[in-house]
């Protein structure tokens, strides 16, 4: 017989369940784990079954007692041997994990029927091997291992759960247009590979109607159909657990009064959508009415985008201009901050000069001040001494009559005594010359002292005028120096302004850089919108054509949104929760199914100190 691969992701399929299926009990000191292999005849009966058993602890197993029904119990993986008396099978193992394995006649929990057809007929794979025509394959799956069970106080038949997955391979040489009425399938071109999962028993179990079992996908059974040229075995293989897992949608806080809000926000959601589609439907008739008039502005938005362009062109072409001459600006800026930097240092030395000049003037001031008065003295004292020489003058009289009076007296001498009357007339003689040359002297004087009058009048009136005319400089020339300071702080002032605009000029000039380069990426904007403008001038009518048929399809949808509200929404409504009790099995039954899928924890048997899960793979003898 010709071995069939399996492909990758039937491999990961099965691999991923059986992760799945050790996974299933709970941490204990010792666990027992059973893998149930079971060789079946094409129909799905048993040929033979095979118990592997893996009994694992933290800690060494010593000596311990199991429980098993199993025949020809073999340690696989050690020269340990068992003591078997009855069901007790006791061990002594010095390692933490013992493999055995045995062979069981115990019934199955899950009964396989496997039904073929060919053309419609029923046959077995012996007798369509090589034939073609239109092939049937039927895998049945039944739960064998029936409980009864308290529900409210009263009995009930359930079935322990079993999560059930089936896999079948054919080969696409031999097999053509597959389908399946359930499952998963996939067709690599090479082999197409069957996926089933079912609970067989489960929809019995929890006693719910058609139409939740058919929403709920409680299928037991798979059909696979299509054409074969050549009809070979498929490969068939089923896996089966009692594990389950966890069944969080429906805890105990789930209740009935949930749904039936649900239905109640269903309703009001529906009031709601049509409500809305009505609102839709008078915005989209008001959006078509409007559209009109945005078409009409689209057209003018097209001739301002050209006039927008055209402006773009004028100010793309002037800003060089702009900018050159912002460079030139900034140039001589640059050289007149230079300048007026000399200029303020110039009027810095003007004044610091002025000042020194100012203060040498105040003494020169002074002076012409003390000349003035001195004059004016001079003139008063001029003026009283030429009266004093006309006294001298008038007194010289006086001496003139000593002299005459000498003579009188020497001319009374000259008889008697001669010498002294020569000595009297010789002293008269020398104080008439006194006298003469006084009168001369002081008339010279007189004559001088009237010109120095004269020339101390004039003095002290050019000094008077000097004196004026300084006092009036000297006021301009403090005005000068003050004018020289707010003429040095102003300059300073202009300096720093003239700075500030340098420094602006040159913000301008990088401004204008970037606005030169703006207006060239604006041209190509504007040339953009124009383009765009056109696009959307020519869509625009498109897209009033398209509120028109959207007003008209608003208005569809009301009416289908009417029709969904009043024969389904309502009548869901009307008639879901009557429909609600169909599932109260499943809430009811919840627990029990729970607890039945927990006990089932063996096939051979257990002690009661150990955990244990089980599992069972099937599969078809070809």
């Amino acid at each position: 017989m010709k071995r069939i691969n399996l492909p990758k992701k039937s491999i990961a399929t099965l691999t991923t369940l059986m992760l799945f299926l050790n996974t299933g009990f709970a941490f204990a000191d010792m666990k027992k784990d059973e893998s149930v292999y079971v060789v079946l005849k094409n129909n799905g009966d048993v040929e033979k079954r095979i118990v592997s058993t893996w009994i694992n602890s933290d800690e060494k197993l010593g000596k311990f007692k199991d429980v098993s029904n199993l025949k020809n119990i073999t340690n696989v993986k050690g020269d340990e041997k068992p003591i078997i008396d009855g069901s007790n099978v006791n061990w002594n193992v010095n390692k933490e994990d013992l493999y055995y394995k045995g062979d069981s006649k115990k019934q199955l929990p899950i009964d396989v029927d496997i039904k073929y057809q060919l053309n419609g007929k029923e046959s077995t794979p012996k007798d369509m091997k090589g034939k073609s025509g239109n092939f049937k394959i039927t895998v049945d799956l039944k739960n064998k291992e029936k409980r009864t069970c308290k529900i409210d106080g009263k009995n009930k038949e359930m079935y322990v759960p079993f999560l059930t997955a089936t896999e079948v391979l054919l080969q696409r040489d031999n097999f053509k247009n597959i389908k399946i009425n359930s499952g998963e399938l996939e067709d690599d071109g090479k082999n197409c590979s069957v996926t089933f999962a079912s609970f067989p028993g489960l929809k019995e179990s929890i006693d719910v109607s058609t139409d939740v079992e058919k929403y709920l996908k409680l299928e037991d059974k798979l059909v696979i159909e299509g054409k074969t040229t050549k009809f070979e075995m498929p490969s068939i293989m089923i896996m089966a657990t009692p594990q389950l897992p966890e069944l969080k949608g429906i805890d105990e806080n789930s209740t009935l009064s949930d749904l039936s809000q649900a239905l109640d926000k269903l309703k009001k959601g529906g009031d709601e959508l049509l409500n809305g589609s009505k609102k839709l439907l008078d915005g989209n008739n008001e959006l078509n009415s409007n559209f009109a008039k945005f078409d009409k502005g689209v057209k003018s938005l097209d001739k301002g985008s050209n006039d927008i362009n055209n402006g773009i062109s004028k100010l793309s072409k002037a800003t060089p201009t702009l900018n050159q001459g912002a460079k030139s600006i900034s140039s001589g800026l640059g050289q007149l901050n230079e300048s007026q930097g000399k200029f303020s240092n110039g009027v810095d030395s003007f004044v610091g000069s002025t000042n020194k000049l100012y203060q040498a003037y105040s003494g020169i001031h002074s002076g012409i001040e003390s000349a003035n008065e001195g004059a004016n003295a001079l003139q008063s004292g001029l003026s009283n001494g030429a009266g004093g020489v006309d006294s001298l003058i008038a007194s010289t009289g006086s001496i003139d009559k000593v002299a005459g009076n000498l003579n009188n007296v020497a001319s009374t001498l000259d008889e008697t005594n001669p010498e002294a009357a020569g000595q009297l007339r010789a002293m008269s003689g020398s104080l008439s010359q006194v006298s003469q040359g006084q009168r001369n002297g002081l008339s010279s004087l007189k004559s001088g002292m009237s010109s120095a009058v004269s020339g101390a009048n004039s003095l002290s009136a050019g000094l008077g005028k000097l004196s004026s005319g300084s006092s009036s400089f000297y006021s301009n020339f403090n005005s000068l120096v003050d004018a020289g300071s707010t003429l040095s702080s102003s300059s300073k002032k202009l300096s720093q302004a003239t700075s500030s605009l340098e420094n602006g000029s040159q913000k301008l000039v990088a401004g204008t850089d970037e606005l030169n380069k703006g207006a060239n990426q604006l041209t190509e904007g504007g040339k953009t919108l124009v383009s765009g403008t056109k696009q959307l001038n020519t869509n625009s009518s498109k897209l009033l054509k398209g509120t028109n048929d959207l007003a008209k399809g608003s208005n569809d949808l009301y009416k289908g949104v009417n029709k969904l509200k009043s024969e389904g929404l309502d009548k869901l409504y009307k008639e879901g929760n009557t429909k609600l009790s169909d599932i109260e099995g499943l809430l009811d039954v919840k627990d029990e199914i729970v607890r039945l899928s927990k006990e089932y924890n063996n096939f051979s048997g257990i002690s009661k100190d150990m955990d244990g899960s089980v599992k069972f793979i099937m599969k078809i003898n070809e």
